[in-house]
């Protein structure tokens, strides 16, 4: 039985939730769920941009120099953007030979209440891939891009820079057609990073993605282009760069949801399409213990209905890592209804059968609790 309460209802929560929020003192709140009392403006604001779904203009398809080459992206701007007021800023990675557009239909934030304050970009990977697997295009440096696309986003979009997050989703072994949104994700992350073109100017946001956009979410979070996102989400995430606990040294908030039927990244580990791969459940450990200290311990909820939660919590970080693990899922983008792109899609991976858990509105839950001012560093 799906154990979150349909779109129409949770977006009418969510609404509750902000007002609650907003009536709330700054100190009856944990830190990292204080509202949003200031914001850092980007140069985008003032340029006003139409609702809905875009990846072209007058002047083509949405695309910057990065690297000496073109690459591409696509943006979901919210119903009530307002070009005079800040809005949070996620980006969001599609899976391995998937699309941008792919991962818009896959996330499916519009869906949701809660994510009509966010721009949401879905950057496109060269040939469809992500830096960090072995059949990535050798060369191509995706770190800079998301640095240099975030700069750009910055100067077009009023864009609060405290509030960008990073979303990623791993690797497909189908070929689809070309569409503009990543799909798969490898990490799912929440991620701040510095505005390089106003110099020390904090800006954040996050990063979500599944599969190889997942897992490059992972690699994201461990360089420092990911210092500039809040935190990070991933679903099914491709973990090709992080398979040992000192492979990585930063703290971040992060959330990744794996499946046990996962047939292309499993959950315990092994040699994958790009590499070897760790086993899921020691990698959410490692970033325990990067964000607590050696000594963490593990909180776990016990079946749910289908799945179960393992959290860390310390020094006021309350459950600043989390993973999702689902006993009858495969590689998925879990889905609560059987409506987004894997659910149609990826029926030998259970995606659509399995209905406990509708993930995006968790992510959403979990990016709302962190901007750079409260999320952990290093």
């Amino acid at each position: 039985m799906l154990t979150t309460p349909a779109r129409t209802l949770s977006g009418v929560l969510a609404v509750l939730a902000a007002v609650a929020s907003a009536a709330a003192t700054p100190d009856s709140l944990p830190p990292q769920q204080h509202s949003h009392r200031t914001t850092s403006a980007s140069a985008g604001c003032g340029k006003s941009h139409k609702p809905g779904y875009h990846y072209y203009n007058e002047h083509g398809n949405f695309s910057i120099i990065s690297g000496g080459l073109s690459r591409y992206y696509s943006v979901q701007v919210p119903v009530a953007y307002d070009a005079s007021e800040t809005h949070a800023l996620i980006f969001d990675y599609h899976g391995n030979s998937d699309t941008s557009t792919e991962q818009h239909n896959n996330s499916q934030y519009y869906n949701y209440a809660a994510s009509q304050d966010y721009v949401v970009i879905y950057p496109q990977g060269l040939d469809r891939h992500w830096e960090g697997p072995t059949y990535a295009v050798a060369g191509i440096d995706d770190l800079q891009f998301t640095t240099d696309l975030l700069a750009h986003v910055q100067a077009q979009y009023c864009i609060d820079s405290d509030r960008v997050y990073g979303k990623y989703q791993v690797q497909s072994v189908y070929m689809r057609p070309l569409l503009t949104v990543m799909q798969y994700v490898s990490s799912f992350s929440e991620t701040v990073w510095w505005d390089i073109t106003q110099g020390l100017h904090l800006t954040f946001g996050q990063a979500s993605g599944k599969s190889n956009g997942g897992g490059f979410v992972d690699t994201l979070a461990c360089s420092d282009h990911g210092d500039s996102f809040a935190a990070f989400a991933m679903a099914s995430a491709a973990l090709y760069t992080d398979v040992n606990r000192t492979d990585c040294s930063k703290k971040h908030a992060i959330i990744e949801s794996h499946g046990d039927q996962d047939t292309v990244i499993p959950y315990r580990g092994g040699q994958g399409s790009g590499g070897p791969l760790p086993n899921v459940g020691e990698w959410v450990s490692w970033w325990g213990e990067r964000n607590c200290g050696e000594d963490a311990e593990a909180q776990t909820s016990g079946d749910l209905g289908g799945y179960n939660i393992t959290s860390y919590s310390c020094s006021g970080f309350e459950n600043v890592t989390q993973h999702y693990h689902f006993a009858q899922l495969g590689h998925c983008w879990p889905n609560g209804f059987g409506d987004n792109y894997d659910a149609v899609h990826l029926t030998s991976q259970h995606c659509s059968e399995v209905r406990v858990l509708d993930y995006t509105p968790v992510v959403l839950d979990f990016f709302g609790r962190w901007d750079l001012k409260c999320a952990p560093k290093k």
